[in-house]
């Protein structure tokens, strides 16, 4: 079984607990005009040209492939998206279980991985019979069988809440939220570990603080929320894939971070700043 990766990361520390080892998967259903993670937003293999790197040496011959970003001795050609066998994937992430024994493990990222579901599932499997902790990053907006399937083999999700009223998070991503919503109820019924990720983007849906608050703590089985404060630093990766930027035009602060925590722990959530536990 063969999926599409757009990265690894190795020794991160923002994507769960202890150290970890981050896969980023190709392809996401959303479209989040604050999107950090560009290169992974498209099913495809894609080619990205960083142009303030090139040396002009011409070895690429002005193409945009496979071949040219692989001989490219500036990095400024970069190839985004790679084949991999589940069971290859695993031999590979399996390397660094060295760096784990701090509760550390591998986190399925994207993009959204849960899109390569099958892909996914396996890799995680494999890991989970290999005593590695698996972490699932995800939007929520799956298909239900889809969690059904890889609930077994995962220690967490890490799971984005971007906005509560419907029209608010369609403007924001591209899509309802009716799904991700009930994807995440369903997941606390079936006794998950669940820490909620809300990406502050002041302007955007910071209002939404309250909200998000209100829902939360209707429903139970939350470890607890991390809210990450937004950055515009992907900007190049944009342009270097030719894509247009879609990063809003705005400034969310530290304090801000720390304006939503306050609002969250008034409706009795554990919400701590990203930037604070990293």
């Amino acid at each position: 079984m063969r999926g599409l990766i757009s990265g690894i990361k190795r020794m991160e520390i923002h994507d769960g607990d202890g150290l970890r080892t981050t896969v980023f998967f190709k392809g996401c259903p959303l479209s989040c005009i604050w999107c950090h993670n560009p290169e992974s937003i498209d099913y495809r293999v894609q080619t990205a040209h960083f142009e303030h790197k090139c040396i002009g040496c011409g070895i690429c011959k002005g193409e945009r492939t496979k071949k040219a970003a692989e001989s490219c001795p500036a990095d400024a050609l970069v190839l985004y998206g790679r084949e991999y066998e589940a069971e290859e994937l695993c031999e590979l992430l399996s390397e660094d279980c060295v760096f784990f024994s701090d509760g550390g493990g591998v986190t399925l990222s994207g993009g959204e991985c849960l899109s390569q579901a099958d892909f996914a599932t396996e890799t995680a499997k494999i890991l989970h019979q290999r005593g590695i902790s698996v972490y699932i990053d995800t939007c929520g907006y799956v298909k239900r069988e889809v969690l059904e399937r890889i609930i077994p083999y995962v220690d967490k999700f890490l799971y984005d809440i971007k906005a509560i009223t419907p029209d608010v998070h369609k403007k924001c991503t591209g899509k309802d939220n009716a799904l991700i919503l009930d994807n995440l109820r369903f997941l606390c019924e079936r006794g998950c570990n669940i820490e909620i990720r809300y990406p502050l983007v002041v302007g955007h849906n910071d209002a939404q603080c309250d909200k998000i608050g209100g829902f939360l703590s209707g429903i139970n089985g939350i470890d607890r929320i991390k809210v990450l404060r937004y950055h515009s630093l992907s900007a190049s990766r944009y342009e270097a894939l030719g894509l247009p930027c879609t990063l809003p035009d705005t400034e969310t602060t530290y304090e801000d971070v720390e304006r939503a925590v306050r609002i969250l722990r008034r409706f009795g959530l554990d919400a701590v700043n990203g930037e604070s536990e990293a």
